[in-house]
């Protein structure tokens, strides 16, 4: 049985995705979908699940905050390295 913290912490973020859904690629909607079929029951889930939740919230921020949508998500972006970067 999963713990109720992080089963909380789990519901919590499902219900911050409904802002969001219609900015998922297809394959975070797959994953969205699963995990939440997964809380439907009381003892189901696991602490990867928030994880997973989480990557996909940020990986949204990251695309909103460089102007890109879920179908440029494939886009490759060049950063910047410094000089420290380029010693390694």
């Amino acid at each position: 049985m999963v713990q109720l913290a992080n089963r909380a912490q789990v519901l919590k973020l499902l219900t911050e995705f409904d802002e969001v859904k219609d900015k998922l690629t297809s394959n975070e909607l797959e994953m969205y979908s699963q995990i939440k079929e997964k809380y439907t029951t009381s003892d189901e889930g696991s602490f990867d699940d928030k994880i997973c939740l989480e990557v996909i919230l940020r990986n949204v921020n990251i695309r909103q905050g460089y102007g890109m949508d879920k179908d440029e998500a494939t886009r490759v972006i060049n950063l910047e390295t410094s000089s420290k970067d380029s010693e390694s």
